[in-house]
């Protein structure tokens, strides 16, 4: 009788594992959903920034955000990465070359992504993403990692392993 006990109790710990080990694979992402660029000066021309200050990033971010401007002025062949974007879970909001302008200046102008290693990195519910390089490439990428301390490499930098990240196609 305790054989069978004991049988049961393998069988139930084996199969709570298996549950837990295939609900943990799944991994939820924000790939695409709506953020917004973020830039180290700010603009009183955004609604209700008037007032800001230089030195309110962190409690007016809002007022450091691109305008509708910058984005004409750059031109739509060009690609906009955002690093500290609270919120994106991997905290990068990315602007595709060729994104059709933002309707007010309060609206999202970009959207999360990602590092990625492949397009199946960048697969998700809210559109069409593929992997590729933005800014610079992984050559690039590795001759800072080899010549700036890493001190300097995480203040430029932050946790940036690889070059591509997840676009809209």
């Amino acid at each position: 009788m305790h054989a069978v006990l004991r049988t049961a109790s393998r069988v139930a710990l084996a199969s709570t594992a298996v549950l837990l080990l295939t609900a943990g694979s799944c991994v939820d992402t924000d790939i695409g959903a709506p953020c917004q660029i973020q830039k180290d000066r700010f603009d009183p021309r955004l609604p209700g920034c008037a007032d800001a200050e230089p030195d309110q990033a962190d409690t007016r971010p809002e007022c450091f955000h691109p305008n509708i401007a910058d984005f004409e002025d750059k031109g739509e062949e060009k690609d906009f990465i955002s690093f500290g974007a609270a919120e994106c879970d991997n905290l990068t909001c990315v602007r595709s070359r060729g994104e059709p302008l933002p309707e007010t200046e309060a609206a999202p102008n970009g959207f999360c992504s990602g590092e990625c290693i492949n397009d199946d990195d960048c697969a998700s519910d809210l559109g069409d993403f593929t992997c590729r390089s933005l800014v610079f490439d992984d050559e690039f990428l590795h001759y800072l990692q080899d010549t700036l301390s890493p001190e300097e490499y995480e203040r430029y930098l932050g946790r940036i392993q690889n070059a591509k990240f997840c676009t809209r196609r």
